[in-house]
């Protein structure tokens, strides 16, 4: 049996899925380990566009590859994944990640040494000599530079962390019912949290996250993930009520009324026009940091009401 179980979704990964794939080929683990690819429809077939990378994976390492046809859906693809998998460890991955050659060795190290059934690494984005004010911005958010030790449940991202297999299959799985973009990983960690997990943050498991992503593409992003996952997981967990601001946006004589005047003052900084020209001035000076902030929890408060500023509304 695999001591550990590299699992990623993809679709058309392209580059950055080339260098996830090199990356792995080097890991130093000594144990038998297993890859497991749930490609998500790529228009290229993961095994045919990717099948040099593939032959050169050492023997210690199982390679699965899942072909899902017409699903483009992550966590259907990430559930997919765990099904074929028998390894106890499940590490979840993104295919447009890269890394040192220690990084499953450390993982399974960091879980022994702290009983932890989650561990979580750091995603660098600005890893470039040329990275913006806005990559170095992504790289403070949730645990940024935090010491190890515990997170919390809302914390919870894939992409580098480490899950005891067994422990997702309790807890139901990926909710598969989360299409849209985001939030089926924050989602988890919270029934996670409900079982009893121990979450542990090491920023030692570094990776570089190859994914170019600009303010705008981030605040789209963003906006999605609020009409969409952050919309479902309030609704599908009442008590979480409050959720990234969630209770700024609520009605605006909602108890507690205490809220009444912030309400209204969110209300106002988020007029479609006043997004706009944040976003605006982010793009051409690039901060500051407070700017960025309202950016991307601003996105997310925007799409949990239904509206768009993006386009226009």
């Amino acid at each position: 049996m695999s001591e550990i179980s590299v699992q990623v979704p993809v679709r058309n990964g392209g580059e950055p899925f080339r260098e996830f794939l090199k990356s792995l080929t080097f890991q130093d683990i000594e144990s038998s380990w297993e890859l497991v690819i749930a490609d998500d429809g790529s228009d290229i077939p993961v095994q045919t566009q990717f099948a040099g990378e593939l032959e050169q994976f050492p023997d210690r390492c199982s390679v699965k590859v899942i072909r899902l046809e017409n699903c483009r859906c992550r966590p259907a693809a990430r559930n997919a994944a765990l099904e074929s998998s028998d390894a106890p460890v499940a590490l979840l991955m993104d295919g447009d990640l890269r890394f040192g050659s220690e990084l499953l060795r450390r993982h399974l190290e960091v879980r022994r040494e702290t009983g932890a059934h989650a561990v979580m690494g750091k995603r660098v984005n600005a890893w470039s000599h040329d990275s913006t004010p806005w990559q170095r911005w992504m790289d403070s958010r949730a645990m940024g530079s935090s010491a190890k030790g515990p997170f919390p449940w809302n914390y919870f991202i894939t992409g580098n962390l480490s899950v005891s297999s067994n422990l997702l299959v309790k807890a139901g799985m990926f909710d598969s019912e989360m299409t849209g973009y985001g939030g089926e990983d924050t989602e988890m960690g919270y029934r996670l949290s409900k079982l009893g997990a121990i979450f542990h943050w090491d920023p030692s498991l570094s990776v570089d996250h190859l994914d170019n992503v600009t303010v705008r593409k981030h605040s789209g992003k963003m906006i999605e993930y609020g009409n969409t996952g952050l919309r479902y997981t309030l609704k599908k967990h009442p008590e979480v009520r409050g959720l990234l601001g969630s209770r700024w946006v609520e009605n605006i004589l909602a108890p507690p009324v205490t809220l009444a005047p912030v309400r209204i003052i969110v209300r106002l900084m988020l007029l479609a026009p006043v997004y706009r020209a944040a976003l605006r001035w982010a793009e051409i000076f690039g901060g500051p940091g407070f700017v960025m902030t309202y950016l991307s929890a601003g996105g997310c408060l925007e799409g949990l009401q239904g509206k768009d500023p993006l386009n226009g509304h």
